[in-house]
Order: structure tokens, then C-alpha cells, then sequence
């Protein structure tokens, strides 16, 4: 596909949500009003929307679509006018419709939820607990990523700061954005500065974490936080001595997957946007005895 390809088919699917949260297919001077509004620009192929609310714009890129916002006057000739607010992956040769399609489903969650949802419960955040050492031993409990993090700031006390404010941002541990933005970069300059007694120390919270933790934490782990680092064969070499028997295979697995995939390199850099939990709905039990029903008052 080429990239106006892609956002004709962005469109056919974010169309009607857009119209819904008041934005309306912008067309350049001289292009045709009607169906998809993207234009080929020199750096990008680009598609605009706007209306009362502003004006919001797509601009697709190297393997980027990036989403856009500025005010309703704001010229158009190029982006310096908007403030960029997502982006998404869109690798041209090795995509799909379907990628397209599951694009399309997030902005219209996004466009639905900013500007047409009024009011957004608070959310409490959750008492967070770890998995003592005695517990993961015996089998009672695996190790877990909050676990993993706490265990990680014992190792660099700068983090402990960024994981008390992803916790109290998000109101839960969101690990990928922890890690991918915060702790990568304390291992990844563990590892390659390479001193014996540091390794040692870092690898033995990593393989306990590993050997009796969850299969989230171990996926964590061998692909969020070794896979990156270990693109460079000499790093792989350095590593080894440290690695179980159990970690072995797995991680240098995934090292040689993201070595060969451009795709998923990106997909690891660009975790998705948070979404916060959906208010569950009650159930039965919980209706009949008195919690009400959905869209009804109690009595």
C-alpha cells in the first residue's frame, strides 16, 4: 500500500466518529469536496479535519501517523502551528488493512472520549503490593512487574520517584511505560558499562524475578527490558555468563527476532497510549441485592 492509501482507508473508518465529535473532512484548494481529504505534501502524505473545536490533523510519515491538534485558525501550510498528540505505528511493508482497521478503532476511541465524554471519574489509586521472597519460594505467589520495578529501585534509587508518579498518575503500575521510559536505560548502562560486581548484582534480581515469576514478568523482562539492548552481538556475549538456564533460550530468541524485525523494534519503542479501565457493570448477584440495574434508578 502507499501512504494515501492508508489514510483513504483511515478514513472510511474515522469518518463518522469525527462528524460525531464535530470535526468535518477539510479539503485543500482545488481538490475535489467529497470522500477522503489527504494530500500528498513533500515529507508526508497529510489529511485534515476541522470545525468549532479546531482543527485535526494527520500526517503520516516514515512509518508514523501522527495526530495532531491546533486552533480553528491556524494556517495549514505546514505543522508549525499544531501541537502533535499520539502517534501511531504504521510499517508501510509489513502492514495490513487489519492494522489499519485496529488504527482506526483507537482514534475513535481517543476522538470519542476527549471531546465528546464530559465528565471522567476520578480514579482511586490501588494499594499496591509486592511478592516477598518467602512467598514466591514456596510456590504461594509469583513474582509480578510491580515486584520486578520495586526490586529494580532498590538497585537505582533515582526510580523510585518515577514509579511512585506512574502509580499515582495512572492508578495503577503501567510497566511498559516505566520501564520503556525510565528503568531501560539504568540496565542498559548497567550492562554496558559491564562491571562484574554491578552485573552480578543487577542479574540476580533479574534471574529471581525471572525463575519464579509470572509468564508477564518473564515476557517483560526478555523482551521490554534485555531485548533492546542486546542488539549488539558483543553485548549478547558479555550477557550470556550471567543468564539461567531458563532464560537463556527464551532471550536470545527475542534478541534475534527484534534483531531481524524493524516492526517490532518500533512496536517496542511506541507502547500503546494508556486507556483507562472501563467502569465495570454490575452483576446479578450484585443487582439483586440492590445494587440496581444499569440505566435504572434504585429503589
Amino acid at each position: 500500500m502507499e501512504r494515501i492509501q492508508v489514510l483513504e482507508l483511515l478514513y472510511n473508518s474515522i469518518s463518522s466518529a469525527m462528524s460525531q465529535c464535530g470535526f468535518e473532512p477539510e479539503y485543500k484548494e482545488g481538490m475535489k469536496k467529497t470522500g477522503c481529504p489527504a494530500y500528498e505534501r513533500s515529507d508526508a502524505v497529510v489529511m485534515d479535519f476541522s470545525g468549532d473545536k479546531g482543527v485535526t490533523r494527520f500526517v503520516f510519515s516514515d512509518d508514523r501517523i501522527h495526530l495532531l491538534f491546533a486552533e480553528k485558525d491556524a494556517p495549514r501550510g505546514d505543522d508549525a502551528a499544531f501541537t502533535r498528540d499520539t502517534t501511531y505505528l504504521f510499517v508501510l511493508d509489513e502492514y495490513t488493512e487489519r492494522d489499519v482497521k485496529g488504527i482506526a478503532t483507537e482514534v475513535n476511541e481517543y476522538m470519542t472520549e476527549t471531546f465528546i465524554v464530559k465528565k471522567k471519574t476520578a480514579v482511586k489509586t490501588k494499594n499496591i503490593s509486592t511478592v516477598s521472597r518467602a512467598a514466591a519460594k514456596s510456590g504461594a505467589l509469583s513474582y509480578d512487574p510491580i515486584t520486578f520495578a520495586t526490586k529494580l529501585t532498590g538497585i537505582y534509587p533515582e526510580l523510585k520517584d518515577e514509579l511512585s508518579r506512574n502509580i499515582e498518575e495512572y492508578g495503577e503500575f503501567l510497566c511498559e511505560e516505566f520501564f520503556v521510559s525510565h528503568a531501560n536505560a539504568f540496565v542498559e548502562r548497567t550492562i554496558k558499562e559491564n562491571n562484574p560486581q554491578k552485573m552480578k548484582r543487577l542479574f540476580n534480581v533479574i534471574s529471581e524475578i525471572y525463575e519464579d515469576g509470572t509468564n508477564e514478568v518473564q515476557s517483560l523482562i526478555a523482551v521490554t527490558v534485555l531485548g533492546p539492548v542486546l542488539q549488539d552481538a558483543a553485548v549478547v556475549q558479555q550477557v550470556m555468563p550471567y543468564l539461567t538456564d531458563s532464560m537463556l533460550e527464551p532471550v536470545l530468541a527475542v534478541a534475534k527476532k527484534l534483531r531481524k524485525s524493524r516492526s517490532a523494534r518500533l512496536r517496542l519503542q511506541n507502547p500503546p497510549k494508556y486507556k483507562p479501565p472501563k467502569p465495570k457493570k454490575p452483576g446479578l448477584m450484585e443487582r439483586l441485592m440492590g445494587g440496581g440495574t444499569p440505566g435504572m434508578p434504585m429503589q
